[in-house]
């Protein structure tokens, strides 16, 4: 919905305006003062003054009467942006007189630009301000905008960065506390908080009715389509080598990801940081650096996967070798993440993804025996052989990884909620829930076809093709477009997600502002780790690893990485001097133990096995 602009708003900018417009002998008197190198800066707009590099003056323009008419500032190495700006612009020039700075510019420019004039610059080449201030837009949200939202992905996150910003969307009482925490005193009396199992608290005293099918529109969908397609072939692997064995990990695995997904978003809703920037504000870069690594990591090894998922799903349409695809997949991905918003074709990339809905059809059309069915799913069945192990652990990197432990803390950050801390942490947790249940219900279903149609005919994958095999009893000889169009579905929507969050990541612990609602040249470090990355998975890609163990293997190492960010977010979670109050609860605790313990055990077999030799073959 479009935010209305109140009359302060009006009012500053009309201020600003006058200011601009004044074009007398004080402003050129300032304006004599300007010399090229000077740092540029905006009153309220951010020019990335806090980035690695500073917006500086290149050129001084002078009408033909000698008085100063506009100055060129340059801002950024790689993601460069040229800025012409006019003298009405110019608020005060500062002089370095070498006893202050020591960045060895000769001074500071502060120019009149508002946060919403400096937003609506383009991403990439020469630009001029106006002489007058811009209006904001406004825009309406359908299904698929929300949808896009609260789906984990790149322009969800920078559409709630736009909204929210620095200072919006969060209460006084959350931004303004010592460390970023709220007050404690916020959770007064109200009625207990809900965090203590996650779920919702009637007795609050704020009533939800108005916003739930808000929240359960778009989660239901995210969760359809949030299983990225190296998940997918996960999924489907376990099926068809384990059968139904593994479908009680499945259920354990949904309170477990509740209760991950719950603490990350208490502690970015507590905090209002990421969670690299907690690490080495909290326990320094010891820790922060480490938990980096660890994201990198595993990021880059997605990456690769589903690049090559979404090369694979291209061969499957087309015939042509999936290594063709894969360096014009990867540079279109990056010109999209770093340079356009593309809201729409986003919109399609998600419908794409839920193709795999189909997935719950063909279980029934394929007519497993139920009874074994249900049996497999409350009765744990351990297997300690290693085949059995490694795709166990598989399936819960799959479910609990290192990147939607990051990116849920800065997702929370970011998002709007409206009423209380403890309706705020309330909402979160619905939100959550819908969006875990539903996206482990379709891994659910995909294990079930795979071994009704795979396993059962004693089938292995090795193949995309194979892997398509299990939804032949739904769609016969179309199955491979179909699953193709999941594969590159899901893999469009992952990689951008996976980008960004490793860039969170790496910024947060060194220090450097990080946003996707900027643009490259604001938050030119950011960018630039987000293209080292992309460079990196996509030489892995390309080392001629097979498609399917490479997806595979990528979330083993997920299962391997993510219980030592668990333990991470149990220590996180219970400090009161991080979250004050609003400490985690006995439930979610135990839940953030479970999964520390059953993927560190997992981990610890799969180790053992390889260790002896049982994964040589």
């Amino acid at each position: 919905m479009g935010d209305k602009i109140s009359p302060e708003a009006n009012s500053g900018r009309d201020g600003r305006a006058k200011r601009a417009n004044q074009t007398g002998e004080g402003t050129q008197e300032e304006a004599k003062h300007i010399e090229v190198g000077m740092v540029v800066e905006a009153d309220e707009g951010d020019l990335g003054q806090e980035d690695i590099s500073e917006a500086k003056v290149t050129d001084i323009v002078h009408d033909p009467a000698g008085n100063v008419e506009t100055i060129v500032a340059e801002k950024g190495t790689i993601f460069r942006k040229q800025l012409e700006i006019p003298v009405e612009r110019i608020q005060s020039v500062a002089q370095n007189t070498g006893g202050g700075e020591s960045d060895g510019s000769p001074g500071k420019v502060i120019i009149a630009a508002s946060e919403k004039e400096v937003e609506a610059l383009a991403s990439f080449g020469p630009e001029a301000l106006p002489p007058e201030g811009l209006t904001e837009p406004t825009d309406e949200d359908d299904l698929l905008d929300l949808t896009v939202k609260a789906l984990p992905t790149d322009v969800g996150l920078r559409r709630r960065e736009e909204e929210t910003g620095p200072d919006r969307g969060t209460s006084p009482q959350e931004t303004d506390k010592p460390h970023g925490t709220l007050d404690p005193g916020e959770t007064r009396e109200r009625g207990k908080t809900s965090e203590r199992d996650g779920s919702s608290d009637a007795a609050a005293g704020d009533d939800d009715t108005g916003n739930i099918f808000q929240v359960l529109g778009p989660g239901l969908l995210s969760g359809m389509a949030g299983n990225d397609a190296s998940a997918v072939a996960s999924y489907s692997l376990d099926g068809a080598q384990n059968g139904y064995g593994h479908l009680w990990l499945m259920l354990l695995s949904t309170p477990l990801l509740q209760a991950v997904q719950f603490a990350c978003a208490k502690i970015g809703r507590v905090q209002q940081k990421g969670l690299a920037e907690i690490l080495r504000e909290h326990h320094g870069r010891k820790v922060a650096v480490p938990a980096a690594l660890l994201l990198i990591v595993a990021n880059i090894a997605l990456i690769a996967a589903d690049l090559v998922a979404i090369s694979t799903g291209l061969e499957l349409i087309t015939g042509v070798r999936w290594a063709w695809f894969a360096a014009p997949v990867a540079l279109g991905l990056w010109y999209i993440t770093v340079y356009q918003n593309f809201d729409a074709i986003k919109k399609i990339f998600l419908t794409m993804s839920l193709v795999f809905v189909a997935y719950i059809i063909t279980a029934f059309v394929s007519k497993p025996e139920w009874g074994t069915v249900l049996t497999n799913t409350v009765v744990p069945h351990v297997d300690v052989g290693f085949a059995s192990i490694s795709t166990a652990v598989a399936l819960l990197g799959a479910t609990i990884s290192p990147y939607t432990i990051f990116w849920q803390v800065q997702g929370e950050k970011e998002e709007k909620r409206s009423g209380s801390i403890t309706r705020k942490f309330r909402l979160a947790a619905i939100d959550m829930a819908v969006g875990v249940i539903s996206g482990n219900l379709i891994a659910y279903f995909i294990i079930v076809s795979t071994a009704a149609t795979l396993f059962t005919k004693h089938q292995q994958i090795h193949t995309a093709l194979d892997a398509a095999q299990a939804l032949e009893p739904l769609v016969g000889p179309f199955a491979k477009y179909l699953f193709a169009l999941g594969l590159i579905g899901a893999g469009l929507i992952a990689i951008p997600v996976l980008l960004a969050s490793a860039s969170y990541g790496v910024a947060g612990t060194i220090g450097w502002p990080s946003g996707l609602s900027k643009k490259p040249w604001q938050n030119e470090g950011f960018y630039l780790i987000l293209t080292a990355g992309l460079a990196v998975s996509l030489l892995l890609a390309l080392i001629g690893l097979d498609p399917v163990h490479l997806m595979f293997w990528a979330n083993v190492l997920q299962g391997v990485l993510s219980p030592v960010l668990v333990v991470l977010l149990v220590v996180i979670g219970n400090s009161r001097g991080i979250m004050g109050k609003n400490t985690l609860g006995l439930v979610t605790n135990v839940g953030l133990v479970v999964a520390a313990v059953v993927m560190f055990g997992a981990s610890v077999l799969l180790f053992y096995g390889l260790a002896t030799g049982q994964g040589g073959g």
